[in-house]
């Protein structure tokens, strides 16, 4: 059941809130209302997709891991989530039904501070406290030299936002040490039809899935890609060349491949590959 909750006008610049993508602080906030007056509810990541972003195309396994990652909602049990500073942030409803979820053990609360001009740079609504980011800063820095390579590298497009997302994610993965690898698989996939065509997923979409383990199927080569000549998507790009169209999947692939290549199949002369070309088009229409 959905709640009424409260948002601080410090959430918007709290520094571990603005780390998260966009949709991901959405989504946060869309937890709190989940929530029970403990903080506690049901992890179901299904549910907050059709509740919350039904008209959305995104990732909300990726979205999830994000605020479980940065430690504003801790797992426990058997499908249960808490939010750790939620009590501290939020003025509940003395009317409000009390929590039946089962208490988490050992989680360690963070400390709220409110009401101070520290508060923009504290947890607001969750965000952590300063102490020690400035060592994981160093350690993630060194992690990801090479990130800025990969990010030159990305095309521009509507879908290239989130930097500082994909930089601590490519620290914590270690890509580091297969950049070589993942700048190459960028640069083929550049040549691809579904790139060249502007179909480009986000840069955040591509580390979490780790993309460049996928490779390029013959389907998505591009003009610019060497293909096998003899390859089924050759032949039918030449057959599309010729105005003889794409292989139907009806004809033998074969004697679509003598029609496009004008080579007679043994024991049929032309005459006979254009009668049976002719009575194939006539069932099919």
């Amino acid at each position: 059941m959905a709640r009424i909750r409260t948002i601080k006008p410090e959430f918007f610049t709290s520094e571990d809130i603005v780390s998260l993508s966009p949709l991901a602080r959405l989504l946060y906030i869309a937890i709190w209302c989940e929530a029970d007056k403990e903080g506690r509810l049901v992890w179901k990541p299904v549910t907050f997709k059709l509740r919350y972003f039904p008209g959305d195309g995104c990732d909300i396994q990726a979205m999830c891991k994000e605020i479980v990652d940065a430690g504003l909602v801790v797992l426990y049990g058997e499908g249960l989530a808490v939010v750790p500073s939620f009590k501290a942030h939020q003025h509940i409803n003395p009317r409000e039904s009390d929590s039946n979820l089962p208490e988490p053990v050992a989680i360690t609360t963070r400390k709220a501070r409110v009401g101070t001009r520290q508060s923009r740079d504290s947890d607001a609504q969750g965000g952590r406290e300063g102490k020690g980011k400035e060592g994981n800063g160093k350690e993630r820095a060194s992690n990801a030299a090479r990130f800025p390579e990969f990010w030159a590298a990305w095309p521009k497009s509507e879908r290239k936002q989130d930097r500082g997302v994909c930089e601590a994610k490519w620290a914590d993965r270690k890509l580091d040490d297969i950049a070589d690898l993942i700048l190459a698989d960028i640069a083929t996939k550049k040549k691809t039809q579904k790139w060249q065509g502007g179909y480009i997923e986000a840069p955040e979409v591509y580390i979490n899935r780790e993309r460049w383990k996928d490779g390029v199927t013959p389907d998505e080569q591009g003009d610019n890609c060497a293909l096998d000549p003899d390859s089924r998507p050759a032949i039918e790009a030449e057959g599309i060349a010729k105005g003889i169209g794409a292989w139907d999947g009806i004809e033998q692939f074969h004697l679509y491949k003598a029609r496009v290549r004008g080579k007679p199949t043994p024991g049929l002369g032309i005459e006979a590959l254009a009668r049976m070309a002719a009575s194939r088009q006539g069932a099919l229409q």
